[in-house]
């Protein structure tokens, strides 16, 4: 597989498998014993670059003004980050993950008790855009305001626990909420469903690290803030 600066193969070397990916001049080699394993390349959740710095995903955007009791869908971007697993039963293994976005972060809240994010800023978008599937995937995001005044937002901030990354050849995607309690505090989660039919579901980065798996929504609490 080749686009632009990023180039991604397997070859077969006698009784092993040997994969190679160069991007931008960084280049990674892996050698592979196995005759019956599976490599599986997906999107996974964008927190692992350079060095897994952080845990939450901080979304910035045009302020939006919310109605009282009011349901709004909107769409944003996201960073792509693609990892290439090996499969055998129900073990895993990543071997390399690489992304075509710069890193980027910030910080949610005061300095001595914020959290770092990865940042990303994205365009509003009211129906399903369609950005290169390599650099960027898709939130389909409701805001849910249950209290009785207008509230502006302009961020939203998601923790990696319970991200559910869906995708086609031509688009990735989560699909999330974030319901507003107050005008500045609101829980975010996600839905484990891809926003059109047919999606494939991403292997998430916990099955290659052993973490168990919770079979629950998780929230996030945005206290800090929601512009």
């Amino acid at each position: 597989m080749e686009k632009d600066d990023l180039k991604v193969c397997f070859s077969k070397d006698d009784e092993f498998l040997r994969y190679y990916r160069n991007m931008g001049g960084s280049t990674v080699e892996q050698i592979i014993a196995s005759d019956s394993g599976t490599v599986i390349i997906n999107p996974v959740e964008p927190l692992n670059l350079p060095d897994e710095v952080t845990r939450f995903l901080e979304i910035r955007f045009q302020p939006i003004e919310i109605e009282p009791e009011a349901t709004r869908r909107v769409y944003l971007t996201f960073p792509i980050e693609i990892a290439v697993f090996l499969q055998k039963g129900g073990a895993y293994r990543c071997i390399d993950i690489f992304s075509r976005m710069p890193q980027k972060y910030s910080l949610y809240g005061p300095t001595d008790t914020g959290v770092i994010t990865r940042y990303h800023w994205s365009n509003v978008y009211l129906k399903q855009p369609n950005p290169d599937p390599s650099l960027e995937g898709v939130v389909e995001l409701d805001l849910i305001n249950t209290t009785k005044s207008w509230v502006e937002v302009s961020r939203v901030v998601f923790e990696n626990n319970g991200m559910k990354i869906y995708y086609t050849h031509d688009l990735v995607s989560m699909s999330a909420g974030m319901k507003i309690i107050k005008p500045t505090i609101a829980y975010t989660a996600f839905e484990d469903k891809g926003i059109v039919g047919g999606m494939q579901k991403s292997i998430e980065m916990h099955y290659s690290r052993g973490f168990p798996v919770v079979d629950k929504m998780i929230y996030y609490l945005m206290d800090e803030g929601l512009t």
